[in-house]
C-alpha cells in the first residue's frame, strides 16, 4: 500500500509539473544585432538563460542580416549574453512581457567593438645600439606597471622597432632584446609574465624614411598594444 501511495504521489507531481509547463506562455522575442560603432549588422552567438535558476536556456545565432528570433517564457527575466570575435562580450537582462495579443517583443542589441589600443612609450630611452633601459624611462614604465596591476585582466603586447638603416638581422635582434628588457622590468614590478607578450619588428615598420636625427629617433620605439581588457 505504501509503495502504491508513493507511486501515486510521484505520478501526481509529474502531472502537476507537466500541467504547469503546458500553461507557460511563449513570447517571440526578435530583433537585430548591431555594431555599436557604426550600426552595421552583426552575425553573433546569442545565449539566453532564465533567471535566477537557469532552468530555461539555449544558444542561437543571428543571421547574416543580424536578425534573430527566440521563444521565451512570458513573465520571466532572462540574461542575454552575445559574443562575436572583434567585439566585447555583451550582456543584458530583459523582462519578457509580450506586446499585445500577438505575444511579440522587439529587442535590438548593440555590441561594443573591441578596438585595439596602441600606445607609444614616449619617454622610453635606450643608449644607441643597446638594450639597457635608461633611468629616465623608469617613471613611464612604473606608471605602465601600476596601470596593469590596477587592471589585472589586461594583456599587452610590447612591440619593438628600430630605424630601418643598418643590418636587418642585427636590428631585429636589438628590437627583440629591448622589448624583453621592458618585459623584465614590468615583471619586476609584480606584473605577471603571462600578461606581457613581445614582438620584434626590427626596422621593417619605420614611421619616417627621412635621413634626419629626429626621424631616426622616431623610428626607434617600443609600443604597447592592448590586446585584451
Amino acid at each position: 500500500m505504501l509503495k502504491t501511495a508513493l507511486r501515486f504521489s510521484l505520478i501526481l507531481l509529474i502531472f502537476q509539473a507537466n500541467a504547469q509547463t503546458s500553461t507557460d506562455t511563449l513570447v517571440s522575442v526578435s530583433g537585430k544585432v548591431y555594431s555599436a560603432k557604426d550600426s552595421s549588422v552583426v552575425t553573433a552567438s546569442i545565449l539566453y538563460e532564465k533567471l535566477p535558476y537557469f532552468d530555461d536556456m539555449g544558444l542561437i545565432s543571428s543571421k547574416a542580416d543580424g536578425a534573430y528570433d527566440m521563444p521565451l517564457v512570458k513573465g520571466n527575466t532572462y540574461n542575454i549574453a552575445i559574443t562575436k570575435t572583434g567585439f566585447l562580450k555583451f550582456e543584458k537582462e530583459i523582462v519578457i512581457t509580450g506586446n499585445g495579443s500577438d505575444l511579440t517583443q522587439n529587442e535590438d542589441f548593440y555590441l561594443p567593438v573591441d578596438e585595439v589600443e596602441l600606445i607609444k612609450l614616449e619617454n622610453l630611452i635606450f643608449p644607441s645600439g643597446r638594450a639597457t633601459i635608461s633611468r629616465e624611462s623608469y617613471n613611464e614604465l612604473d606608471e605602465l606597471a601600476t596601470w596593469m596591476n590596477d587592471n589585472p585582466t589586461i594583456v599587452i603586447q610590447l612591440e619593438g622597432h628600430t630605424d630601418f638603416r643598418g643590418n636587418a638581422s642585427a636590428n631585429m635582434q636589438l628590437s627583440e632584446a629591448r622589448v624583453v628588457a621592458v618585459k623584465d622590468y614590468l615583471t619586476d614590478q609584480r606584473v605577471k609574465k603571462s600578461r606581457v607578450l613581445t614582438k620584434a619588428f626590427g626596422g621593417t615598420q619605420p614611421l619616417s624614411r627621412d635621413d634626419t636625427p629626429e626621424a631616426k629617433a622616431l623610428n626607434r620605439r617600443v609600443e604597447v598594444r592592448v590586446i585584451r581588457r
